[in-house]
């Protein structure tokens, strides 16, 4: 078996054997023999390949392990205090110094530079008239030992983000009534804080919470009762209800009755939205019934189409304003109860302590602290149940 693998192994398969055992033939100690006499290539070809036909596969591995990477010298003999003993020596010049600095005894500090000497096979640091002066290694090695440690001190030190620098993408979900009412805030308050920063907007579907979940998206913003757990939620703000009407609605001037609400015909949203539920429920409550007669598959046409027909809408408060002075619109208290909805923003726990994520959420929570409803605390959920 191990014959016709060694066979038919690739032609680089084949190169790459014959290089490492040109390598070890070179090699004092070697796996496959020591002395000074010289051993060809082929030879050790050769015999590799009658190890592979006796050897496990583990056994294998070893072998080609130490072809490739000679003796002991690993990784596991390095530790971040042998390079700052190496450090902190070849800045003083002086083992007693360095001892001082690194707040360790004489001794000890010797004892690590003996182990460094030993990892490196160099003397590193010679004892001279003016101090402990470097070898040619210790200088070779002095500009890496010094982008190891600075490596490793960045590994510990807490992620910053700097708005005004950075050119990150935020990707956001929401609804088409966000695109109307939230985006224009959002995008010129991100412009102002962080000018290079992007952002990309999609539509909170079934999807969101795996796009969330998996980092393609950053934030939810809306109302998404049915999250599972692993979610942080954080109240933006709350919103009313409005029924909006044409300017030249024929029956609807300064007041708009139960009668009216039942009469007229209604624009609605499908497939319904969060805010349509709520006032669908409502107006079981309430004992009534509305003619829809008209269905849209968003929000963004509802106003021209309000304004140009003798057609009325409920929706939320904000929106309500906003199409109000685009087209002109009259905007009345809906003449039933309809109970407030909040406007949360969501995103997941895997990144709720990256800094430019924070930021994100702390921009948004105080651009909206002026819509009078106090932004609450983050909250993560715990079951599947809404909170």
């Amino acid at each position: 078996m191990f014959q016709q693998l060694d066979r038919h192994a690739f032609p680089g398969q084949r190169q790459r054997g014959r290089q490492a055992a040109d390598a070890a033939a070179h090699h004092d100690g070697g796996c496959l023999g020591s002395g000074s006499h010289d051993v060809s290539s082929g030879e050790i070809w050769r015999h590799v390949s009658e190890r592979a036909r006796l050897t496990p596969w583990s056994g294998i591995d070893r072998l080609n392990r130490n072809i490739r990477y000679g003796s002991s010298k690993d990784l596991e003999n390095i530790d971040t205090k042998l390079l700052r003993v190496f450090d902190e020596i070849r800045r003083t010049g002086s083992v007693s110094a360095a001892a001082e600095r690194m707040g360790m005894s004489q001794s000890t500090m010797s004892f690590f530079l003996a182990k460094l000497r030993e990892l490196f096979d160099d003397p590193l640091f010679v004892r001279t008239t003016t101090g402990m002066e470097p070898t040619a290694r210790a200088l070779e090695l002095e500009g890496r030992v010094a982008a190891a440690l600075a490596a490793v001190q960045a590994l510990l030190e807490p992620p910053v983000f700097l708005p005004a620098a950075s050119d990150r993408v935020f990707r956001l979900c929401m609804t088409d009534i966000s695109h109307i009412v939230l985006l224009p805030r959002i995008v010129n308050r991100l412009r102002d804080a962080a000018p290079a920063v992007r952002i990309e907007i999609f539509r909170i579907g079934p999807d969101t919470p795996g796009r969330m979940e998996s980092g393609e998206a950053d934030l939810s913003i809306g109302f998404m009762p049915q999250l599972d757990a692993g979610f942080y939620r954080q109240r933006l703000f709350e919103q009313d209800f409005v029924c909006v009407a044409g300017p030249r609605h024929p029956r609807i001037r300064r007041t708009f009755t139960r009668v009216d609400f039942a009469r007229e015909g209604h624009v609605d949203v499908s497939p319904s939205t969060t805010s349509q539920l709520i006032v669908e429920q409502a107006i079981r409550r309430a004992g009534l019934e509305r003619q829809v007669v008209l269905r849209l598959p968003s929000y963004l046409g509802l106003a021209a189409i309000i304004a140009q027909t003798d057609f009325v809408a409920t929706v939320p408060s904000l929106l309500g304003e906003i199409v109000a002075r685009q087209e002109g619109l009259r905007v009345h208290a809906p003449p039933i109860a309809i109970e407030r909805y909040a406007v949360n923003q969501y995103w997941h726990a895997r990144f709720h302590r990256d800094p430019g994520h924070a930021w994100l959420r702390q921009t948004l929570a105080e651009l909206f602290m002026d819509t009078g409803v106090a932004v609450s605390p983050p909250r993560r959920r715990s079951s599947r149940r809404a909170d």
